[in-house]
């Protein structure tokens, strides 16, 4: 058993490359056609789901149903040191090891789909053994494999190692590695085509020794093999059930929620990538209900913010507002706008080490502020002279109309405005800057910090909601918003 370890170690740098599927199998064959196969490999599940039609379920449930029908399929006697994982990319891992009579009964699976795959162990008439990898007579490809897209298996890569219980005399196809173990690859999309029509075959030239006790190992996998089966049951019965209730909701319902769920798990470990691809996931196959596919739309954006990715995610909120305007996704989209938009001016002046608008009430670029709002606010990144100050209107916007002498609070952070507004309008209230600092080279005046800083340039934008509800709202132009941003 060493040297099989031994083999499997240098091929699996081999074996986990990109892929829907990609593994290795390392048949161990006694003299009298018993033995064993150690199966280790990893499904991308998420590039099945991306490139199918299929409804796939919560990764972990879909998954374990496919290992549910392989351990329990296939004339194996037991099965042991079975173990699965879903990696932090989406991929499925698996490994565990079959224990079999008789070789020639053995079908061999990929997940729930017979693959026609045989191992023909004979006794020639002059009494040497062979072993022969062949498909099963009038063999059909398993529809499930037969509808996937071609490209997926053109990085389909399946090793297949065979340790014979003797030395081998002569082999064809099979690649040698040492006197008594062959290799097959089973890669790309025409293997099943290569195997109908090659011969792949080893034939030995005596019976040796077997490679392992198979009565004593197999009678330890099948204690192991009862608690395998009750592991992937409980696993499979979790997937169905909501954390909120005991009762078993519908599979698609559940198919569609709980990989969203999944991805809100993801996001919130920082995951983010995979919250990613989990919540364009949802969005491909939950399209029939939209207030799910506006949410992970959402949190697509909000992830994006979190990679510091600005200007995706801008184009992600912008997207979640135009696709799902009615939905609460739209509104939360339009203040993350705001908030980065914010933000971006806010990381402009502290890289230039200056004074900086770190808040405003209206927030900025806001389209629904009540014209009934008696005052704007803007907050300073530092205490400010409580004396000074310039603003100005900016642009084609209306400056909003004085209703009161403006002032700081006690702290000099917070200045306020008293202001009458009406319905309708696009507002703009320039901080050192506008139309009234048109043609000053370098403004003297205006709103500076204690220490006779001054604050950098500034424009606060905002519209006002209609008078009639159902009139169209007023919205602010792109073209505008980008001369406020050069602006600030």
């Amino acid at each position: 058993m060493g040297r099989i370890k031994y083999l499997l170690f240098l091929i699996l740098p081999f074996v986990f490359a990109a892929g829907c599927i990609n593994g290795q199998a390392v048949l161990s064959l006694n003299k009298d056609g018993s033995g064993k196969v150690s199966i280790e490999g990893l499904f991308d599940y998420p590039a099945y789901c991306s490139q199918t039609d299929a409804d796939c379920a919560g990764a972990e449930k879909f998954f374990v149903e496919q290992i549910k029908t392989m351990v329990s399929s296939g004339g194996f006697e037991a099965w042991s040191d079975v173990n699965w994982k879903i990696l932090d990319d989406g991929r499925c891992y698996f490994k565990g090891t079959a224990y079999f009579n008789d070789v020639n009964e053995v079908d061999f699976f990929i997940g729930s789909a017979k693959t026609g795959i045989k191992v023909e162990f004979t006794r020639r008439w002059d009494g040497k053994s062979s072993v022969e990898l062949k498909l099963q007579d009038n063999f059909r490809l398993d529809p499930q494999i037969k509808k996937l897209p071609s490209e997926m298996f053109k990085t389909f890569s399946m090793n297949f190692v065979a340790a014979m219980p003797g030395e081998i005399e002569n082999s064809e196809n099979f690649q040698r590695l040492d006197n008594q173990t062959v290799m097959f690859v089973f890669s790309g999309g025409q293997w099943l085509s290569y195997l109908r029509n090659n011969t792949i075959k080893a034939t030995l030239t005596s019976d040796g020794n077997d490679l392992f006790d198979y009565k004593t190992e197999v009678g330890r996998a099948k204690k192991d093999y009862v608690e395998i089966l009750k592991r992937i049951e409980t696993a499979i019965q979790k997937e169905y059930i909501t954390k909120d209730s005991n009762s078993v909701s519908a599979v698609k319902d559940l198919s569609i929620k709980g990989q969203l769920r999944e991805g809100l798990a993801a996001q919130e470990q920082g995951e983010f990538e995979r919250a990613v691809k989990i919540y364009e996931y949802v969005i491909k196959n939950g399209q029939t209900d939209e207030k799910l596919s506006a949410g992970a739309a959402y949190q697509i954006g909000v992830c994006l913010v979190e990679m510091r990715r600005s200007e995706q995610a801008i184009r992600q909120f912008e997207s979640v507002i135009n696709k799902y305007p009615q939905s609460p996704a739209a509104l939360k989209s339009e203040k993350m706008l705001n908030k980065i938009r914010l933000n971006e001016s806010r990381k402009k002046a502290e890289e230039k080490a200056k004074v900086f608008v770190s808040d405003t009430i209206p927030k900025l670029y806001a389209e629904d502020v009540d014209p009934n709002t008696a005052s704007i606010k803007i907050m300073f990144s530092e205490p400010m002279k409580k004396t000074e100050w310039f603003y100005s209107s900016f642009d084609y916007a209306h400056l909003p109309q004085a209703m009161g002498v403006p002032a700081f609070d006690s702290a000099g952070i917070e200045w306020t405005l008293p202001i009458a507004l009406e319905a309708g309008k696009v507002y703009a209230v320039a901080v050192n800057c506008g139309d009234a600092s048109m043609g000053i080279k370098k403004l003297q005046i205006g709103f500076q910090s204690v220490s006779g800083q001054m604050c950098e340039k500034f424009v606060l934008v905002f519209a006002t909601l209609q008078a009639d509800p159902n009139a169209k709202p007023v919205t602010i132009d792109d073209e505008f918003i980008e001369r406020c941003k050069k602006a600030n």
